[in-house]
């Protein structure tokens, strides 16, 4: 059983590492995570789960898109070595993202994230954000055009059948 003082130890842990994020200083991570037992998946932006050095590719992918990436945490629940947190983040598409030019758009949506802390250091990560969210808000006007084209294809087949 954890003592009061251990659940706070646990989110001040977590707590740290979304200021480190949010400060992009990966080389301050292991500050509050086990480097060598680490594993997260990000739901829809990672293979699976993977290791540390695969996590930081992973986001410098997102910011290379999202410079201005930012994580506020909304609500934060301690049990025993687990952290749950009700969190959003935010930020602009000033670069390429997943291969979609810059839209300059803001986006903010919500994200959950679980972490488990073990010796006082990170070493299991689950997230999923709202990623439909923030890909219609970025690419919203790309999304209708594609769905403008998809109809326009459709409707020339069933053209193409009935003047058969």
């Amino acid at each position: 059983m954890a003592t009061s003082n251990q659940l706070e130890q646990n989110k001040k842990i977590y707590k740290r590492y979304i200021e480190i994020l949010n400060a992009q200083d990966f080389e301050a991570l292991s500050e509050v995570v086990d480097t060598r037992k680490y594993r997260e998946i990000c739901v829809g932006f990672t293979p699976g789960k993977v290791n540390l050095p695969d996590a930081i590719i992973s986001l410098k992918k997102v910011l290379k898109g999202i410079p201005d990436l930012h994580v506020t945490i909304e609500d934060c629940i301690v049990e025993a070595n687990k952290v749950y947190a009700r969190l959003y983040v935010s930020g602009t598409q000033k670069g390429n993202l997943f291969g979609i030019p810059a839209t300059n758009k803001r986006y903010k949506v919500h994200m959950f994230d679980y972490v488990m802390i073990e010796n006082e250091k990170i070493v299991d990560r689950v997230q999923q954000s709202d990623t439909l969210g923030q890909f219609i808000t970025l690419f919203k006007n790309r999304i209708i055009l594609i769905g403008v084209i998809i109809l326009a294809v459709i409707l020339g087949l069933v053209i193409a059948i009935i003047l058969k």
